[in-house]
């Protein structure tokens, strides 16, 4: 390999790198990226360090309803015990779980045959995907699923597979499955792959471990919780998947891809990859990593509200798969799209530094508890954060999936329109704006739903834009 393709590999890393850092402070000291998605996340963890695990849909403490799967939330839950603040621990897991997703990445495709200089290219081209750095910069799961699941699948590569390896490698594929319930791709390609080697053995008795791990995760849930995750979860995971959505799915996919250009440039470079590679070939691990990521990711973008994080595991396959095929013919030419992907993403990232990193988001939610003051009464948001920095206990851990809960058993809805209408809460806090056609839409059939919009208009008046929220104080 010349020198010329490692010098300007060399560059761009040192810019990724840097800005990667610059994003990295900035974001967390301003909370710039925590949504209200982060919020769930987080009000979960708060529950946690309550001693409260799954809230029921409806209880004494309010209104539960989750899909996530627990490993992240229970961790951060356990530090803020020990800390205090949510705020470090949060940032903390979310950093290393990206630091150890590089690691295994590496370690992953060195053990796939890569050499040293091409697999750096492949770890650029992740730290330069927006679904990656974007896991670096929030408080949630995805970056600690896909380290678990990459690990997972390096330890099935990276030697013969003795009893220990097989233990380990379930070990790391139950907890990538406890930390996100979609994490099931990396079991079922090491498990194909071992089939198609004529390894059924092998194949056999990892599949055991992991099914029997995953079983484990269920029963951990089901007793921890007292039962209660089990009703949670049988309405919230069933969501609005059909046959119709699994068929545009890969339209949605297409609708989601603009702004991550990393991960855009480098999907169709895989695709090819997989289209060029010989029949025989097709059945290698890497191909059949990317096939099995494809197709739960399709999958899982079928569903309603589904966003650009899901996009973080699809781009480490078509890294893992983009590498491992040009490892042979042409190294050069893998330095050269990795590098231009990165810096690509690099320019892409500089107004997001400039415009989205350095809104002081931190200040804003301050700024709304300020507004509302002290109170003993609860104050209901569609983002958790907003109560939590108040001092409370989020009333609705996730009006999204209240929204879900509610389409199912309409009657669970009544306590809350209940409260509205007698002024129970101090205060209303949404971020979109509902005289809007955008924020009706967002308040019929994404956030809380039902008769939300009704109730708090009758009971309910606009009072100003704290923190460029929606702030609604109760009728005199």
């Amino acid at each position: 390999m010349s020198k010329l393709p490692r010098v300007i590999l060399t560059i761009i890393s040192v810019l990724i790198t840097g800005l990667t850092l610059l994003r990295a402070l900035r974001c967390w000291s301003n909370d710039s990226h925590l949504e209200h998605v982060a919020g769930a996340w987080i009000a979960l963890a708060v529950d946690v360090r309550n001693g409260i695990f799954y809230r029921a849909l409806y209880g004494p403490h309010g209104y539960g309803g989750t899909r996530f799967f627990p490993l992240y939330f229970l961790l951060h839950g356990g530090a803020i015990r020990i800390l205090g603040s949510w705020r470090v621990p949060g940032y903390f897991l979310s950093a290393i779980s990206i630091a150890l997703l590089l690691i295994g990445c590496y370690r992953l495709l060195r053990c796939l045959g890569a050499e040293r200089w091409l697999a750096s290219a492949g770890l650029l081209a992740l730290l330069a995907a927006s679904s990656v750095q974007d896991s670096l910069l929030t408080i949630r799961e995805d970056g600690m699923a896909a380290m678990l699941n990459v690990w997972g699948v390096t330890v099935c590569c990276s030697g013969e597979l003795t009893r220990r390896r097989i233990v380990m490698a379930a070990l790391l594929f139950a907890l990538a499955f406890a930390t996100k319930e979609s994490s099931i791709f990396g079991l079922a390609a090491v498990v194909l792959w071992l089939f198609l080697r004529r390894r059924s053995s092998d194949a056999l008795r990892l599949i055991v471990a992991g099914v029997f791990g995953c079983t484990l995760v269920f029963c951990g849930i089901y007793f921890a919780s007292g039962g209660r995750a089990l009703a949670v979860l049988r309405l919230t995971m069933t969501s609005q998947t059909d046959f119709r959505g699994l068929l545009a799915s890969p339209a949605t996919l297409l609708g989601i891809l603009p702004g991550y250009w990393a991960e855009t440039i480098l999907l169709p470079l895989a695709l090819a990859s997989l289209i060029a590679r010989p029949t025989q070939e097709r059945s290698a691990l890497p191909a059949l990593l990317f096939v099995c990521t494809l197709a739960v990711t399709l999958v899982i973008i079928s569903t309603p509200g589904a966003a650009g994080n899901h996009l973080l595991d699809l781009h480490i396959a078509s890294v893992v798969l983009f590498i491992t095929s040009v490892k042979d013919w042409s190294p050069e030419f893998g330095l050269a799209a990795c590098s231009a992907a990165a810096l690509i993403a690099f320019i892409s990232f500089i107004p997001v530094y400039r415009d989205v990193d350095s809104v002081p988001v931190r200040d804003q939610y301050q700024n709304i508890a300020d507004t509302i003051g002290r109170t003993s009464k609860p104050i209901l948001a569609d983002n958790p954060l907003i109560p939590i920095v108040a001092g409370q206990e989020p009333y609705v851990t996730d009006a999204f999936m209240f929204r879900e809960v509610i389409e199912k058993r309409p009657a669970l809805a009544e306590p809350l329109w209940h409260m509205i209408d007698n002024r129970q809460f101090a205060a209303i806090v949404l971020q979109d704006n509902p005289d809007t056609d955008e924020g009706r839409e967002i308040y019929l059939h994404y956030h809380f739903g039902g008769e939300f919009l009704q109730h708090l208009k009758a009971s309910y008046e606009p009072s100003g834009t704290p923190g460029d929220h929606y702030l609604y104080l109760p009728r005199k």
